[in-house]
């Protein structure tokens, strides 16, 4: 079943985001098991909130396209929440 991504990073605003965003926005639309991708301003930083197919899909995106390009990614965490139901347009 589909899983929820939530990820918080702290001390990332949003120039750091739309920095580095347009190029993987671009590479994650046509990764394997992708399903949508959102974030969001926090009080202590930045949220991404993603769904895939799968944990490891989005790990296996996460660690070879992402994770590279973090100045910091200590300052990350990450939460995954099986989901139950998952409806789109």
């Amino acid at each position: 079943m589909a899983v929820l991504v939530r990820i918080s990073a702290t001390g990332m605003d949003q120039a750091t985001y739309d920095q580095m965003a347009p190029g993987l926005h671009e590479l994650v639309k046509k990764q394997p098991g992708f399903i949508i991708h959102i974030a969001y301003p926090t009080p202590n930083g930045f949220g991404i909130g993603e769904v895939w197919e799968s944990q490891a899909q989005q790990e296996a995106w996460f660690n070879a396209n992402v994770k590279p390009k973090l100045p910091d990614s200590s300052a990350m965490s990450t939460e995954y929440i099986q989901l139950h139901a998952v409806v789109q347009p």
